[in-house]
């Protein structure tokens, strides 16, 4: 029996056995029937019948001891209550939702993995801009989940940190399966992930840099202290390392910002910052597009000219999105894959057919070569080694 026929034959059971717990096929407190006749009944392996025995204890439905059948509990005032014949919710926690184009991409990738006729998907994101409004509400919405009667699983867009383990334990004490994107989980929370390799896709972008001839090369990071921000800074300081190139601490500038309005406000004083930097700087590499973009209509506000006087590249790959040809260099993101592997990963906690090992699936960010990067103009004083050493990728899980 391959994988897939396994798994539906296992939620097919499921679903009966939790049916004819709820509807009072199997009264309270009585023995399940022998795994021999429920096998037989549903026509499938005793090993499927152990495994959605399984699900039902960790749902509260069934009650197992060694060496005896399972007995039917109480169903009243559990959670159970939310594994009635209904649909059943699956939510998804995502930020920024409203401003990123990516975000767009991900539900269609999770639209394309779920079974519509059972299951629904309920979209939820901050609504507060200030970072610490943003992580209450992250701590809300997810305190929601566990109160929701029919949430199967989410799928989290996480920004809390270190702040909102504590609601993340009580959703996993809920036995509400998670399975989060974009940003690993917390180090206290193992967990399953989907994302990109952003420390190797950084890499490359610092050194399709570096191949044109720049040497001082700016990134701009902000506040977050995600995975993301921090993987794809250690990117650039790699490639600055591997083509021997000092790094500079200067050279490293942080947007402050936590909106949208913000961002935008304060790429007209980061361009005066790179402008002022000793180098002077003939290339950016900013941590993500919407700061890239930022950044080139500063620059250009100020009559600098890109690529030609200054290259600019980003991170996500947003301009696929936008009207008009690409121009930024960028990495591309798979968003949509990202968000139909995420789903899929879910479905398969829910199904109960996966171990205990949590996953973590990783996928290439390819470089995407635009307008925005050009070969150095400026004649530096200093000399650098560009020659890469040991440039080969870390194995992913794929």
């Amino acid at each position: 029996m391959n994988q897939r026929h396994k798994t539906s034959a296992t939620s097919m059971v499921v679903e009966q056995l939790r049916r004819g717990v709820l509807t009072g096929r199997y009264q309270e407190g009585s023995w399940l029937p022998p795994e021999r006749e429920l096998a037989a009944e549903y026509g499938v392996s005793r090993s499927i019948i152990r495994r959605a025995i399984d699900i039902l204890a960790r749902e509260n439905l069934v009650v197992r001891s060694p060496r005896c059948r399972p007995v039917v509990r109480r169903t009243r005032n559990t959670r159970a209550i939310r594994h009635d014949t209904r649909r059943r919710t699956l939510q998804l926690l995502l930020w920024p939702v409203s401003v990123f184009a990516g975000s767009a991409a991900i539900l269609r990738g999770i639209y394309q993995a779920l079974d519509h006729t059972s299951y629904r998907l309920i979209v939820e994101s901050p609504r507060s801009a200030g970072w610490e409004q943003i992580l209450q509400d992250e701590a809300v919405l997810l305190q929601q989940v566990i109160e929701e009667p029919d949430v199967a699983g989410v799928i989290v867009w996480y920004m809390g940190g270190e702040h909102n383990l504590p609601v993340l334990r009580r959703v996993r004490e809920a036995g509400i399966p998670i399975v989060f994107i974009d940003r690993l989980p917390p180090r206290a929370f193992p967990a399953d992930f989907v994302g990109v390799d952003n420390r190797y896709a950084a890499e490359q972008i610092v050194k399709h840099l570096i191949e044109l001839g720049h040497r001082h090369i700016v990134h701009i990071t902000n506040m977050d202290h995600a995975s993301t921000v921090l993987h794809r800074r250690e990117g650039y300081r790699s490639a600055l390392q591997k083509a021997g190139i000092a790094f500079r601490p200067e050279y490293e500038l942080v947007d402050t910002s936590s909106t949208e309005e913000q961002r935008v406000q304060n790429s007209w004083y980061i361009a005066e910052e790179i402008l002022n930097l000793p180098g002077p700087p003939t290339a950016v590499f900013a941590v993500n597009d919407s700061t890239a973009l930022n950044i080139v209509h500063a620059l250009r506000e100020k009559g600098v000219r890109v690529p030609e006087d200054i290259s600019v590249c980003g991170f996500d790959g947003l301009e696929r999105w936008m009207p008009g040809p690409r121009f930024l260099t960028t990495a591309d993101q798979p968003f949509e894959r990202i968000g139909e592997a995420a789903a899929r990963l879910l479905l398969e906690r829910i199904s109960g057919d996966m171990d205990n090992v949590y996953q973590h699936l990783i996928y290439e960010a390819p470089l995407s070569v635009h307008g925005s990067s050009g070969r150095a103009t400026l004649v530096h004083t200093d000399s650098a080694a560009i020659t890469f050493q040991n440039d080969q990728k870390g194995g992913n899980i794929s």
